[in-house]
């Protein structure tokens, strides 16, 4: 039997990933949270791309470990594609030859690099986004939102989301703003060349946007890794956000 660690620094890990994350992550929810609950956390949240398919091993699991006396907490969410606006970008497809090749509809698998490059090409341009269900009814615009994103007009290569759809599924979701691949990344890579205040006014107007919608249940999210740009952008979201009272 396995001795549960104490946790010195209390911890939540609200972003995680997997084997429904295609390419991004591994392992089966009850991994995750064996894991989580053994290392002293009393929650986890599963945030896989595009979709909500760890919900119901989350759920089933968190059963079986409250019937062993073990308190932990499941936190549902998704790292949604997000772009700005669907039917302006409908507009461009149709002004542009990619009408003519072979739509696509099924099954998404992330590639991060890939992901960072699609500000590039306007028609695959597409941000990260994570959302949690905060309460039910968070949880029930969180299953609008990825029923949505999957209908025909709103897919092209990944399901997708946009300020719209947000604005209508608002209540009860936290949102933050994920990877290097998320809003607040975006506005960094489109805008660096052009130096610091122009990332920051781009990030500033993406933040009023979001909170505009969220209010309080908006996050800058802060990641560590080993990517110099990475370091860069959270000093930008932490000097921003903190301008905003974010």
């Amino acid at each position: 039997m396995t001795t549960r660690k104490e946790q010195t620094i209390p911890f939540v890990n609200l972003h995680g990933h997997t084997t429904f994350s295609i390419f991004d992550g591994m392992g089966y929810p009850k991994d995750h949270m064996d894991f989580a609950y053994d290392n002293g956390s009393d929650a986890l949240a599963f945030t896989d791309h595009g979709n909500m398919n760890a919900l119901s091993y989350q759920v089933i699991h968190a059963k079986k470990m409250k019937a062993e006396g073990k308190k932990f907490k499941p936190i549902f969410g998704i790292e949604a594609y997000f772009i700005d606006d669907i039917d302006k970008w409908k507009k461009e497809y149709e002004e542009s030859a990619e009408k003519k090749k072979k739509k696509d509809f099924g099954l998404s698998i992330e590639d991060e690099a890939e992901s960072k490059r699609a500000t590039r090409n306007i028609l695959s341009r597409r941000a990260h986004l994570v959302l949690l269900a905060q309460n039910q009814k968070g949880l029930e615009n969180l299953f609008e939102l990825v029923s949505k994103s999957y209908e025909r007009e709103n897919f092209y290569r990944y399901p997708r989301i946009d300020y719209k759809m947000l604005e209508e599924h608002s209540e009860g979701i936290i949102c933050s703003t994920a990877c290097l691949s998320g809003p607040l990344s975006k506005d960094y890579w489109n805008n660096r060349e052009l130096g610091a205040e122009a990332v920051k006014v781009a990030m500033r107007a993406t933040c009023e946007r979001f909170k505009g919608i969220f209010g309080d249940s908006f996050y800058g999210e802060l990641q560590w890794n080993g990517i110099p740009e990475q370091h860069d952008v959270n000093g930008y979201i932490i000097d921003v956000c903190d301008e905003l009272g974010i």
